[in-house]
């Protein structure tokens, strides 16, 4: 460990960073990003619209508006679950 510490990493290869190349990758993340975005906001309507079906005589809205704790924790699992789900299909 002493050697590592002492010694320093060694210099990277070639004459400097290439911007480039690291202008690319940011270009890059921020499609990855948004593409991330829109899938997330697509899962969650689509969700929204299958758990509605799922419920059908309730009005979430409204047992929102009510302050219904219930309601909202169902809700917040839900978002959850759904946000896990396409952090995870779009990690693969």
């Amino acid at each position: 460990m002493g050697n590592f510490m002492q010694g320093g990493l060694p210099p990277l290869p070639g004459a400097g960073p290439d911007f480039a190349s690291i202008a690319l990758n940011m270009l890059f993340a921020v499609l990855w990003s948004l593409v991330a975005a829109i899938g997330f906001a697509g899962a969650i309507a689509i969700g929204f619209r299958f758990l509605s079906i799922l419920t059908p005589g309730l009005n979430e809205w409204e047992e929102l508006r009510k302050g219904n704790m219930a309601v909202g924790l169902m809700w917040a699992s839900f978002t959850i679950g759904v946000a896990l789900v396409v952090y995870v299909v779009l990690n693969k």
